[in-house]
Protein backbone atom coordinates (compact mmCIF):
# COMPACT_ATOMS: atom_id res chain seq x y z
CA UNK A 1 0.00 0.00 0.00
CA UNK A 2 1.27 3.44 -0.92
CA UNK A 3 1.24 6.11 1.78
CA UNK A 4 1.68 9.87 1.50
CA UNK A 5 2.39 12.12 4.49
CA UNK A 6 1.50 15.77 3.86
CA UNK A 7 4.08 17.66 5.90
CA UNK A 8 2.21 20.95 5.71
CA UNK A 9 2.51 24.45 7.18
CA UNK A 10 -1.00 25.39 8.37
CA UNK A 11 -1.95 29.06 8.44
CA UNK A 12 -2.48 30.06 12.06
CA UNK A 13 -6.19 29.90 12.91
CA UNK A 14 -7.18 30.41 9.27
CA UNK A 15 -9.26 27.48 8.05
CA UNK A 16 -9.79 28.68 4.50
CA UNK A 17 -6.11 29.44 3.85
CA UNK A 18 -4.96 26.17 5.41
CA UNK A 19 -7.43 24.16 3.34
CA UNK A 20 -6.18 25.88 0.21
CA UNK A 21 -2.60 24.89 1.05
CA UNK A 22 -3.54 21.27 1.74
CA UNK A 23 -5.54 21.00 -1.47
CA UNK A 24 -2.62 22.44 -3.45
CA UNK A 25 -0.17 19.97 -1.86
CA UNK A 26 -2.40 17.06 -2.80
CA UNK A 27 -2.79 18.27 -6.35
CA UNK A 28 0.98 18.63 -6.71
CA UNK A 29 1.73 15.21 -5.20
CA UNK A 30 0.85 13.34 -8.38
CA UNK A 31 -1.53 10.38 -8.79
CA UNK A 32 -2.85 9.26 -5.40
CA UNK A 33 -5.54 6.74 -6.32
CA UNK A 34 -5.65 3.99 -3.71
CA UNK A 35 -3.03 5.62 -1.45
CA UNK A 36 -3.35 6.38 2.26
CA UNK A 37 -2.79 10.12 2.79
CA UNK A 38 -2.19 11.68 6.23
CA UNK A 39 -2.34 15.34 7.29
CA UNK A 40 -0.87 16.76 10.53
CA UNK A 41 -2.71 17.34 13.80
CA UNK A 42 -5.19 20.25 13.59
CA UNK A 43 -4.14 20.66 9.98
CA UNK A 44 -6.56 23.52 9.30
CA UNK A 45 -5.68 25.77 12.24
CA UNK A 46 -2.38 24.88 13.83
CA UNK A 47 -2.13 23.85 17.49
CA UNK A 48 -4.64 26.40 18.72
CA UNK A 49 -6.02 26.64 22.24
CA UNK A 50 -8.96 28.62 20.84
CA UNK A 51 -11.02 25.86 19.20
CA UNK A 52 -14.11 28.09 19.19
CA UNK A 53 -12.37 30.23 16.56
CA UNK A 54 -11.38 27.23 14.42
CA UNK A 55 -14.46 25.04 14.08
CA UNK A 56 -16.82 25.90 11.23
CA UNK A 57 -18.32 22.43 10.69
CA UNK A 58 -16.75 22.31 7.21
CA UNK A 59 -13.80 20.03 7.99
CA UNK A 60 -15.58 16.77 7.20
CA UNK A 61 -16.94 17.95 3.86
CA UNK A 62 -13.52 19.40 2.96
CA UNK A 63 -11.69 16.14 3.71
CA UNK A 64 -14.37 14.06 2.01
CA UNK A 65 -14.09 16.15 -1.15
CA UNK A 66 -10.29 15.68 -1.22
CA UNK A 67 -10.46 11.90 -0.77
CA UNK A 68 -13.16 11.65 -3.44
CA UNK A 69 -11.35 13.90 -5.92
CA UNK A 70 -8.08 11.95 -5.61
CA UNK A 71 -9.52 8.47 -5.07
CA UNK A 72 -7.48 8.00 -1.89
CA UNK A 73 -7.91 7.13 1.74
CA UNK A 74 -7.35 10.27 3.80
CA UNK A 75 -6.64 10.82 7.50
CA UNK A 76 -7.35 14.43 8.40
CA UNK A 77 -6.81 16.34 11.66
CA UNK A 78 -9.24 19.05 12.77
CA UNK A 79 -11.30 20.56 15.61
CA UNK A 80 -14.53 18.68 16.32
CA UNK A 81 -17.48 20.20 18.15
CA UNK A 82 -18.49 17.83 20.97
CA UNK A 83 -21.55 18.79 23.01
CA UNK A 84 -20.81 22.15 24.59
CA UNK A 85 -17.05 21.75 24.02
CA UNK A 86 -14.48 20.60 21.47
CA UNK A 87 -12.21 17.65 20.73
CA UNK A 88 -8.92 17.32 18.86
CA UNK A 89 -9.63 14.55 16.34
CA UNK A 90 -8.57 12.78 13.19
CA UNK A 91 -11.06 11.17 10.81
CA UNK A 92 -10.37 8.67 8.04
CA UNK A 93 -12.20 8.79 4.73
CA UNK A 94 -12.61 6.22 1.96
CA UNK A 95 -11.77 6.98 -1.68
CA UNK A 96 -15.46 7.59 -2.33
CA UNK A 97 -15.52 10.35 0.31
CA UNK A 98 -17.47 8.49 2.99
CA UNK A 99 -16.12 8.63 6.52
CA UNK A 100 -14.57 5.36 7.65
CA UNK A 101 -13.70 6.09 11.29
CA UNK A 102 -12.69 8.73 13.80
CA UNK A 103 -10.31 9.03 16.77
CA UNK A 104 -10.23 11.68 19.52
CA UNK A 105 -6.85 12.45 21.11
CA UNK A 106 -6.56 10.57 24.41
CA UNK A 107 -3.54 12.33 25.90
CA UNK A 108 -3.89 16.12 26.00
CA UNK A 109 -0.75 18.26 26.30
CA UNK A 110 -1.12 19.93 29.70
CA UNK A 111 1.97 22.23 29.42
CA UNK A 112 0.13 24.13 26.66
CA UNK A 113 -3.24 24.09 28.45
CA UNK A 114 -4.82 21.65 26.01
CA UNK A 115 -7.03 19.98 28.67
CA UNK A 116 -8.67 23.36 29.32
CA UNK A 117 -9.47 23.82 25.62
CA UNK A 118 -10.45 20.28 24.57
CA UNK A 119 -12.15 17.20 25.97
CA UNK A 120 -10.02 14.06 25.91
CA UNK A 121 -11.02 10.94 24.04
CA UNK A 122 -11.30 7.73 26.04
CA UNK A 123 -11.06 5.01 23.39
CA UNK A 124 -8.65 3.62 20.81
CA UNK A 125 -9.76 3.24 17.20
CA UNK A 126 -8.98 0.53 14.67
CA UNK A 127 -9.83 1.23 11.05
CA UNK A 128 -9.71 -1.39 8.31
CA UNK A 129 -7.72 -0.09 5.33
CA UNK A 130 -6.99 -3.26 3.40
CA UNK A 131 -4.73 -5.11 3.83
CA UNK A 132 -4.05 -3.51 7.23
CA UNK A 133 -5.75 -2.61 10.48
CA UNK A 134 -4.80 1.02 11.10
CA UNK A 135 -4.70 2.67 14.55
CA UNK A 136 -4.83 6.48 14.23
CA UNK A 137 -3.19 8.49 17.02
CA UNK A 138 -2.36 12.16 17.65
CA UNK A 139 0.91 13.85 18.66
CA UNK A 140 1.34 13.63 22.48
CA UNK A 141 -0.08 10.08 22.36
CA UNK A 142 3.43 9.19 21.14
CA UNK A 143 4.76 9.44 24.71
CA UNK A 144 2.29 6.89 26.11
CA UNK A 145 3.23 3.41 24.85
CA UNK A 146 0.46 1.61 26.73
CA UNK A 147 -2.16 2.89 24.28
CA UNK A 148 -0.09 1.64 21.36
CA UNK A 149 0.38 -1.77 22.93
CA UNK A 150 -3.33 -2.17 23.61
CA UNK A 151 -4.05 -1.26 19.98
CA UNK A 152 -1.63 -3.96 18.81
CA UNK A 153 -3.31 -6.52 21.09
CA UNK A 154 -6.60 -5.51 19.43
CA UNK A 155 -5.09 -6.16 15.99
CA UNK A 156 -3.29 -3.01 14.81
CA UNK A 157 -0.54 -3.48 12.22
CA UNK A 158 -0.13 0.18 11.12
CA UNK A 159 -0.10 3.32 13.27
CA UNK A 160 -0.87 6.69 11.68
CA UNK A 161 0.28 9.58 13.85
CA UNK A 162 -0.84 13.14 13.03
CA UNK A 163 1.22 15.68 14.96
CA UNK A 164 2.22 19.24 15.78
CA UNK A 165 5.50 18.24 17.46
CA UNK A 166 7.74 21.24 18.28
CA UNK A 167 11.32 21.65 17.13
CA UNK A 168 12.48 22.01 20.75
CA UNK A 169 11.93 18.26 21.27
CA UNK A 170 12.68 17.03 17.76
CA UNK A 171 15.16 14.41 18.96
CA UNK A 172 12.45 12.87 21.13
CA UNK A 173 10.10 12.74 18.13
CA UNK A 174 12.39 10.66 15.99
CA UNK A 175 13.52 8.34 18.79
CA UNK A 176 10.00 7.64 20.03
CA UNK A 177 8.52 7.04 16.57
CA UNK A 178 11.20 4.43 15.85
CA UNK A 179 10.77 2.88 19.30
CA UNK A 180 6.99 2.54 18.85
CA UNK A 181 7.54 0.72 15.54
CA UNK A 182 10.13 -1.66 16.99
CA UNK A 183 8.31 -2.57 20.18
CA UNK A 184 4.97 -3.12 18.44
CA UNK A 185 6.40 -4.74 15.29
CA UNK A 186 4.20 -2.42 13.24
CA UNK A 187 4.52 0.22 10.55
CA UNK A 188 4.43 3.76 11.93
CA UNK A 189 3.47 6.67 9.67
CA UNK A 190 4.27 9.85 11.61
CA UNK A 191 3.18 13.08 9.93
CA UNK A 192 4.47 16.26 11.59
CA UNK A 193 4.09 19.87 10.47
CA UNK A 194 6.56 22.67 9.69
CA UNK A 195 6.49 26.44 10.18
CA UNK A 196 5.83 28.84 13.04
CA UNK A 197 3.04 29.70 15.45
CA UNK A 198 2.91 32.31 18.21
CA UNK A 199 4.10 29.73 20.77
CA UNK A 200 6.15 27.20 18.82
CA UNK A 201 8.34 26.42 15.83
CA UNK A 202 8.05 23.11 13.99
CA UNK A 203 10.80 21.30 12.09
CA UNK A 204 8.88 18.56 10.31
CA UNK A 205 10.89 15.36 10.26
CA UNK A 206 7.91 13.24 9.26
CA UNK A 207 8.93 9.62 8.84
CA UNK A 208 7.73 6.16 7.94
CA UNK A 209 9.23 3.29 9.93
CA UNK A 210 9.03 -0.43 9.21
CA UNK A 211 8.14 -3.07 11.84
CA UNK A 212 11.83 -3.93 12.33
CA UNK A 213 12.78 -0.28 12.92
CA UNK A 214 14.14 0.59 9.48
CA UNK A 215 13.33 4.15 8.43
CA UNK A 216 11.71 3.82 5.00
CA UNK A 217 11.28 7.54 4.31
CA UNK A 218 12.05 10.76 6.18
CA UNK A 219 11.37 14.41 5.42
CA UNK A 220 13.49 17.45 6.16
CA UNK A 221 12.31 20.85 7.42
CA UNK A 222 10.12 22.00 4.54
CA UNK A 223 6.52 21.71 3.43
CA UNK A 224 6.44 18.58 1.28
CA UNK A 225 4.66 15.30 0.68
CA UNK A 226 6.58 12.23 1.88
CA UNK A 227 6.05 8.93 0.03
CA UNK A 228 6.56 5.32 1.09
CA UNK A 229 5.31 1.82 0.30
CA UNK A 230 4.00 -0.54 2.98
CA UNK A 231 4.46 -4.24 2.22
CA UNK A 232 2.13 -6.51 4.24
CA UNK A 233 4.47 -9.45 3.63
CA UNK A 234 7.30 -7.56 5.32
CA UNK A 235 5.16 -7.13 8.43
CA UNK A 236 3.95 -10.74 8.43
CA UNK A 237 7.43 -12.09 7.81
CA UNK A 238 9.09 -10.07 10.57
CA UNK A 239 6.45 -11.00 13.14
CA UNK A 240 6.94 -14.67 12.23
CA UNK A 241 10.77 -14.59 12.22
CA UNK A 242 11.01 -12.65 15.49
CA UNK A 243 7.74 -13.38 17.35
CA UNK A 244 8.19 -11.03 20.30
CA UNK A 245 4.49 -10.17 20.42
CA UNK A 246 3.70 -13.81 21.22
CA UNK A 247 5.60 -13.39 24.50
CA UNK A 248 3.43 -10.54 25.77
CA UNK A 249 2.16 -11.03 29.32
CA UNK A 250 -1.30 -9.77 28.50
CA UNK A 251 -2.48 -10.13 32.06
CA UNK A 252 -0.10 -7.29 32.94
CA UNK A 253 -1.70 -4.89 30.48
CA UNK A 254 -4.58 -2.60 31.31
CA UNK A 255 -7.56 -2.19 29.03
CA UNK A 256 -9.09 0.43 26.79
CA UNK A 257 -12.33 0.60 24.87
CA UNK A 258 -11.63 0.00 21.19
CA UNK A 259 -13.81 1.29 18.37
CA UNK A 260 -13.66 -0.93 15.28
CA UNK A 261 -14.40 0.62 11.88
CA UNK A 262 -14.59 -0.87 8.41
CA UNK A 263 -14.60 -4.51 9.50
CA UNK A 264 -16.54 -7.21 7.68
CA UNK A 265 -17.06 -10.86 8.52
CA UNK A 266 -14.45 -11.73 5.87
CA UNK A 267 -11.80 -9.34 7.23
CA UNK A 268 -12.05 -10.36 10.90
Amino acid sequence: MRCVLLQADPVWQDLAASRERLAAMLSQAGPLRGALVITPELAESGFTMHPDRCCDDGSVSFAASLSRAHGCHLQHGFVERAGDGFRNVVALFRPDGTELGRYAKNHLFSPAGEPRAYAAGDAASLVRVDPFRVAPLICYDLRFPELWRLAVVAGASVFTLSACWPQARQAHWRALVIARAIENQAFVLACNRVGHEPNATYAGGSLVVAPDGEVLAEAENLATPLFAELDPERLRGWRERFPALRDLRRERLGSVSTQMFGETAESR
